[in-house]
């Protein structure tokens, strides 16, 4: 593997940008000379190895920790659903309002109509007046 393949996979193992975020994240590392290609293979072994220890806590994690993590999903289920709920409210408004549009525009249309058969109709008051 080449030495821009390693850093690569390194740091999206560790899901970091740059060498100063991988060497704050891992103190094991920081001592390691980053420009040599050993040292991007250390980091790749030790990256790996905190990542699978990390995988099978999580498969069985303490009992405290069991009902916290219940408590996030249930939370995050809670929030998808009313974010859900919100998204189609917010469409209904948005379909509601364009009506009341439509509605205003065809209102308009009238009350433009009305007003120039009001002002037809006076003109034709005021010429019969004359006549």
């Amino acid at each position: 593997m080449k030495l821009q393949e390693l850093k690569a996979k390194v740091y999206e193992l560790a899901e970091v940008n740059n060498t100063q975020q991988l060497k704050a994240k891992y103190e094991e590392i920081e001592a390691l000379d980053m420009r040599r290609k050993n040292s991007w293979q250390q980091a790749l072994a030790l990256v790996q190895q905190r990542r699978n220890e990390f995988e099978k806590w999580l498969e069985n994690p303490p009992e405290e920790y069991k009902a916290l993590f219940a408590e996030i999903i249930e939370a995050s289920q809670n929030y998808d659903q009313k974010s859900a709920e919100a998204k189609q409210l917010a469409q209904e408004v948005l379909s509601v309002a364009n009506s009341l549009e439509e509605l205003a525009e065809e209102y308009q249309g009238g009350a433009d109509q009305l007003e120039r058969e009001v002002k037809e109709a006076q003109r034709i008051s005021r010429q019969a007046e004359l006549n």
